[in-house]
């Protein structure tokens, strides 16, 4: 026996043990280390393909999309017990599209918007590929969005909006105004909303983006209660062409085809050779446009490089 009453036998027989729990916890965190080296490589493999980039958009615009229809119009649902107004209609767009720009802002830029992603082409943020896709998720995801609304709300909602008017959520301008002073006030409307985003996409305000998905917010908020009776405010031909479709009611819908990309055309152009101005490294001193910088809408966003064509 030893001195602390184990002998030499039992002594070995606890290092032993002690090198094997050793080992054991050794191999475990190796096995560990491995397993997350793996999931580390296999989700950066795929995630930095130009694919799965596209993909990553896509989607974003159309969740986007679908989320601004389905929050946006159940706001604006006559049922119940809730009575709604113009006041309520325009501060639930407003706060809808905060959200769709809190959540997918980073991943495509939060358009949600056809004329926005136009605006962004001709700005020189968007590629003319990702303006197709932009477009095409964006009125596929209205669809849904809708369509999910229509799916969960109860149908005697959506008929006693068709009796009483065009339909749910359906924009139609107002029986006094004649068709040009229509289609003048979806273009102006449209235009306030052009040349806000192409305020935020100046590369003078690249270092001031905390507050924007707020300043939407107010920005749609104030334009749909201002424009609401008139037009009902679209501003966005995916927003108008969903319920339509699956309500059936196309009264004047060209004005809304016609007066928002319009503007979706002329307002950047205008911004982009009037007002822009480059920053350079420093950001303190102002250079008259050179170059296009790649950034995507609401928030500043840099294309990637698989992209740009």
């Amino acid at each position: 026996m030893t001195h602390n009453g184990l002998s030499k036998q039992q002594q070995q027989q606890i290092a032993s043990n002690g090198e094997g729990s050793a080992s054991s916890v050794h191999t475990t965190e190796h096995t560990a280390q491995k397993t997350m080296n793996f999931q580390t490589s296999w989700h950066a493999q795929i995630s930095n393909t130009s694919s799965f980039i596209v993909l990553s958009k896509f989607l974003g615009e159309f969740f986007g999309t679908a989320t601004l229809m389905f929050l946006g119009c159940m706001g604006c649902l006559d049922g119940f017990d809730n009575v709604t107004s113009n006041f309520s209609r325009g501060l639930i767009f407003g706060f809808t599209v905060m959200v769709v720009i809190l959540t997918f802002g980073v991943v495509s830029g939060a358009h949600i918007n056809p004329v926005v992603s136009i605006a962004a082409y001709i700005y020189g943020d968007l590629s003319c590929m990702m303006t197709l896709v932009y477009f095409v998720a964006q009125f596929t995801g209205a669809l849904c969005g809708y369509g999910l609304l229509m799916g969960v709300a109860p149908q005697d909602f959506f008929d006693q909006a068709l009796v009483g008017g065009h339909g749910s959520c359906v924009t139609a301008p107002h029986a006094s105004l004649t068709t040009i002073a229509a289609l003048g006030i979806e273009f102006i409307v449209t235009g306030i909303l052009i040349w806000a985003c192409c305020g935020v996409w100046d590369p003078r305000n690249a270092k001031h983006q905390d507050s924007v998905p707020l300043k939407f917010a107010l920005l749609v908020a104030a334009i749909s209660v201002a424009a609401g009776p008139a037009t009902g405010a679209s501003m966005n031909p995916a927003r108008t062409l969903a319920p339509c479709v699956w309500n059936n009611s196309y009264h004047k819908i060209w004005i809304y085809f016609v007066g928002p990309p319009l503007a979706g055309v002329v307002m950047p152009i205008t911004y982009k050779y009037v007002f822009r101005r480059e920053v350079d490294s420093d950001g303190e001193h102002e250079t008259p446009p050179q170059k296009e910088q790649v950034c995507v809408c609401v928030v500043h966003n840099k294309e990637s490089q698989f992209e740009k064509v």
